[in-house]
């Protein structure tokens, strides 16, 4: 009810990750945070899955959070989710994609996975409709300002391998 939503609604869902209030497929970039974290024109935060950049008051971090602000904000970007789609803090994980030409036509949210930590080959192309775009996640990552996060006995994410290139490429 507070979302807005009659009581049926939310029942009537069958995947949660579906209702585009909650996890919206595209939307206006606002402003960073950080590096690594942006918020959306209905004021969620968005967090880059699979990437760390500096925290603040950390080395780096008014330069990342520069990089990710001449990247996203003020543009539309399209939210491409994965085998995880919020964090701890409630801030919804997604792939963030800049500058498509195009509606991108995204694989499902849980196509990388086979079981809990086995997963399909990643994915190296960018997605049809977005074969010009950017995606910032990556982009951070070849800045060399922001680092591939990986957690122990997760499966990989679907440009986790595509993105840590670039991080061996800046070590």
């Amino acid at each position: 009810m507070a979302l807005g939503w009659g009581g049926n609604e939310l029942y009537r869902t069958r995947n949660i990750y579906d209702n585009e209030l909650l996890f919206p497929k595209s939307t206006v970039a606002e402003g960073v945070i950080d590096g690594d974290n942006l918020y959306v024109e209905n004021g969620q935060s968005i967090r880059l899955i699979g990437i760390n950049a500096p925290e603040r008051g950390k080395e780096n971090f008014e330069a990342a959070k520069d990089k990710l602000d001449k990247l996203a904000t003020g543009k539309k970007v399209y939210l491409e989710y994965d085998r995880t789609q919020d964090d701890q803090f409630g801030r919804i994980m997604a792939w963030v994609w800049v500058n498509c030409e195009a509606t991108p036509e995204f694989l499902a949210w849980d196509y990388m996975r086979l079981s809990y930590n086995k997963s399909r080959e990643g994915l190296k192309e960018n997605p049809e409709g977005c074969k010009q775009g950017k995606l910032a996640n990556e982009e951070m990552v070849k800045a060399g300002l922001a680092e591939v996060l990986n957690f122990k006995g997760r499966g990989e994410l679907k440009y986790e391998n595509r993105i840590r290139n670039y991080a061996r490429i800046n070590q």
